[in-house]
């Protein structure tokens, strides 16, 4: 008897304080097993409170089953763009978690990620630059503007009033410390870095945008910081390079061929 108690009270303490029961929707039933589940994944996701999984599950369920019914209704599923959408959904969801089935079964060690941090040292460019610059459409009017600035004109003033670069007019021309290379503009990073502090470019330089004036203020070297420093930020990366090495591994290793040709089938 006391055995058959004590089975009783565990089994109080183990339950939910609130029940939980199958329900319908416009005659569709969502059981309770699929309310469950579904807890299971808004817990995942920080949802705590019990009362709050449930509530939120069966809001949930209950829209997916009235928006899967009017889809029926209106054969949204034959739509051949609703069929590609939902194709490319699915292979989305099943990257994601073959990715991440793969980095638990693999998970990244202290070298792994010294390697990787490694790697970006060796590709990592410590110059940084400080520039003003003037952006017009004709090799002549930056001319004009290079004329008037070596007699004495006022740099931040003429970009104010002249350049086309509207990023950095309102500043006065001036392009903050930039590592040169996130500088997108071809050449125009390793053009600056040439002249000497404070120098001003004595001949237009040409680019896809137009033609600048370009003035160096500055330039430094900026050391990557530590592994240490980075971690966070390498663990990323090397996360994203185990996925994409996943990923092309699938690809490698498939065995892709044309289809031979469809037999016609003979009328008698």
């Amino acid at each position: 008897m006391k055995k058959l108690l004590l089975a009783t009270a565990l089994a109080a303490l183990a339950a939910p304080v609130f029940a939980q029961t199958a329900f319908t929707v416009n005659g569709q039933t969502v059981s309770v097993a699929d309310q469950q589940e579904l807890m299971k994944v808004l817990a995942d996701r920080g949802v705590k409170d019990q009362k709050q999984q449930l509530e939120a599950a069966r809001s949930i369920l209950a829209q997916e089953k009235l928006i899967e019914e009017a889809a029926k209704k209106a054969n949204i599923a034959q739509d051949p763009a609703v069929k590609a959408l939902i194709a490319e959904r699915q292979t989305e969801i099943y990257s994601a978690e073959l990715v991440r089935k793969n980095a638990a079964a693999h998970p990244l060690t202290d070298a792994d990620l010294k390697k990787t941090y490694e790697e970006v040292k060796k590709q990592y460019d410590p110059n940084e630059i400080k520039v003003r610059h003037i952006l017009v459409k004709t090799e002549q009017e930056a001319k004009d503007i290079i004329k008037s600035l070596n007699a004495g004109g006022d740099f931040a003033t003429i970009a104010k009033e002249k350049s086309l670069d509207q990023g950095t007019a309102a500043q006065g021309g001036e392009i903050p410390f930039t590592n040169i290379r996130r500088i997108a503009i071809p050449g125009f990073a390793e053009t600056a870095m040439a002249l000497n502090k404070g120098a001003l470019l004595p001949v237009p330089f040409h680019s896809a945008l137009g033609y600048h004036v370009i003035q160096l203020q500055d330039k430094r070297e900026v050391p990557l910081p530590s592994f240490d420093a980075l971690k966070p930020q390498i663990q990323n990366l090397a996360a994203q390079r185990q996925a994409q090495q996943y990923m092309a591994d699938l690809m490698k290793n498939a065995k892709i061929a044309e289809a031979a040709p469809a037999k016609k089938k003979s009328s008698k």
